[in-house]
C-alpha cells in the first residue's frame, strides 16, 4: 500500500528527548513515552523500502553547544551499506534504540523545527516525497528561542510549492501544544495529529504521509 501511494520517500524524523518523555504511560506496564515511541517508530521503519531515505534527529535543549538538537543518523537510503558493513536501515534502528530522555533539559521545539525544515529544504531530492516528521510531547519552553510568530513566518518564507516539504507533527499526550503545532505545519502543507498512546505513532505517521503524498512523488 505504501509503495503504491508514495513511490520513494525522503523523511527526516525529529524526536523529542526532553525529560517528560520519561513519564510512564498508564496501562503500559510502566513503559515510558519514549519506550513506546521508539517501539512505534521502529515498527514504522520496517514498512519502508530500501530505496526510501530516512534520518533521525533528537532534540531537547543545549545538546550540542547552544544547539537544541543533534543528528543521530543522516537522511540516506535504507539499503545503502554503512561503514560497519550493515545497511543504513540497521544503523538507523540502532539510532532509534539509542533514544533516551535528557535529564535537566527542556523542549527546544521551535529552534529545532526551523533547523530541521531548513535542512530538508536545502537537501530536497526531486522524484521523492520529501517530509519532516516531528514527534513531541510538550510545548516550546526554551528561553531565548525563536517565537511562534517568527517561526511561522520563516516557514512561510522557506516553503516552496515547486519543492514541497510538508511537515507532519505528532503530539503525544495532553501537554503537547496542538494549537501551536497546527500553526507551524500550515505554511508547509503538512498536518498535526494528537495521540494519547505513543504506540499509535507509526499508524499516524504512515497515514499522514500517505495522505500528503497521495499525488505521487514530487
Amino acid at each position: 500500500m505504501w509503495t503504491i501511494t508514495v513511490q520513494s520517500a525522503r523523511i527526516t524524523t525529529v524526536v523529542d528527548a526532553s525529560p517528560s518523555m520519561a513519564e510512564a504511560v498508564p496501562g503500559q506496564g510502566g513503559r515510558s513515552r519514549m519506550d513506546l515511541a521508539k517501539s512505534s517508530l521502529l515498527q514504522a521503519l520496517s514498512t519502508f523500502t530500501p530505496e526510501d531515505e530516512i534520518g533521525l534527529w533528537k532534540f531537547a535543549t543545549h545538546l550540542d553547544g547552544d544547539r537544541d538538537y543533534v543528528e543521530l543518523s543522516p537522511t540516506e537510503r535504507l539499503g545503502d551499506r554503512g561503514a560497519h558493513g550493515g545497511t543504513h536501515r540497521d544503523e538507523l534502528a540502532t539510532a532509534f534504540n539509542s533514544l533516551a530522555p535528557v535529564p535537566r533539559s527542556a523542549t527546544g521545539l521551535y529552534d529545532t523545527t526551523l533547523a530541521a525544515y531548513q535542512r530538508a529544504c536545502a537537501t530536497y531530492t526531486s522524484g521523492k516525497f520529501n517530509t519532516v516528521v516531528l514527534v513531541t510531547d510538550g510545548a516550546n519552553d526554551d528561553i531565548g528561542s525563536i517565537g511562534l510568530d517568527s517561526l511561522v513566518a520563516d516557514l512561510k518564507r522557506l516553503a516552496d510549492p515547486k519543492r514541497p516539504v510538508p511537515l507532519v507533527a505528532v503530539a503525544i499526550g495532553p501537554q503537547a501544544d496542538l494549537a501551536a503545532l497546527n500553526r507551524v505545519v500550515a505554511p508547509t502543507g503538512g498536518s498535526a495529529h494528537q495521540v494519547s498512546d505513543p504506540s499509535q505513532i507509526h499508524e499516524v505517521i504512515l497515514k499522514a504521509i500517505m495522505a500528503a503524498g497521495s499525488n505521487g512523488p514530487r
